[in-house]
C-alpha cells in the first residue's frame, strides 16, 4: 500500500489491496461494497426512526421553559 491508497476505513477491502499478488476479484469487491451500502443504510435508518422522539423532546424541554415559571398575580 502507498500513500495514494484510500484509508482502510472508506475502503471495505483494504486487507486485499494490502497483498500486491492478486487484486481482489470482481464478485468480491461487489459483495464488499453491497456490505458496506447496507451497513449506511441501516444507520440512516436508526438516524430517522430516532429523529421524531429527538424533535419531540426538544419541542416538550421549549415549552416547559417557556411556560414553567412563577405566576405573578
Amino acid at each position: 500500500m502507498d500513500e495514494n491508497d484510500p484509508h482502510w476505513d472508506a475502503d471495505p477491502l483494504w486487507y486485499d489491496r494490502a497483498e500486491p499478488d492478486v487484486a481482489p476479484s470482481l464478485v468480491l469487491e461487489g459483495l464488499a461494497y453491497l456490505v458496506l451500502l447496507l451497513l449506511a443504510g441501516m444507520a440512516c435508518g436508526v438516524r430517522v426512526y430516532r429523529l421524531p422522539d429527538a424533535l419531540w423532546c426538544r419541542a416538550a424541554a421549549w415549552l416547559t421553559r417557556w411556560t414553567a415559571g412563577p405566576r405573578r398575580s
